[in-house]
């Protein structure tokens, strides 16, 4: 478990809530074992506690700039940027965009659809036959352990943030990006939405 990014989260808490707050939610996070009960148990509480502090939108946030996934950002924002250059209308750069995406990932790329100037992109779900009944399927090594739905808060982390973060190098911080649904909060898959720039159609 990578306890060093917790840390960082424990810390954000902390400084905005109080320390009774950081230490309801993350307890002793050196005590968390490696084990799936163990694992499942802790992040149960840490998102249940995190609703409770009722500042989702500063908790999504968190999430999002935190996140620990993810590989080159820069690099791969430089390429969805060359590519969304390259191309002449949206139709075309989600195109290509898919392309690159299947040369990297080898079938399990993201589904991705175009809805005016809204692309949609949903993680295929995995095969991870230790998972909780409710993260099955879930990228996450932490949130597929989970056996009850939770709050979309922590999903920030692998869509606006894993998955966003890449488009937000190619296209400026300021680009819309979007939760829209997840496996655990019991949707079909793990959807986000990125507001590209309008090109001709």
């Amino acid at each position: 478990m990578n306890k060093t990014w917790l840390k960082q989260l424990a810390s954000d808490i902390e400084a905005r809530h109080s320390k009774d707050a950081c230490d309801r939610i993350f307890g002793d996070i050196d005590a968390v074992g490696d084990c799936q009960s163990s694992i499942s148990t802790w992040f149960d509480n840490f998102t249940t506690s995190m609703d409770e502090l009722d500042d989702k939108e500063f908790l999504q946030q968190m999430m999002a700039n935190r996140c620990p996934c993810g590989g080159d950002n820069v690099k791969d924002g430089k390429i969805i940027k060359e590519l969304y250059d390259k191309s002449k209308t949206l139709d075309e750069f989600v195109d290509l965009f898919d392309k690159w995406q299947r040369s990297i990932w080898k079938g399990v790329e993201d589904i991705t659809e175009l809805c005016g100037n809204v692309m949609h992109l949903t993680k295929r779900p995995m095969n991870n036959p230790d998972s909780g009944k409710c993260g099955m399927g879930c990228h996450c090594w932490l949130a597929h352990y989970t056996d009850k739905y939770i709050s979309d808060i922590y999903c920030y982390c692998c869509t606006v943030g894993h998955t966003g973060r890449p488009f937000q190098y190619a296209f400026g911080e300021d680009i819309k990006l979007e939760f829209i649904d997840s496996l655990i909060i019991s949707g079909k898959g793990c959807t986000m939405a990125v507001h590209l720039p309008e090109k001709g159609t």
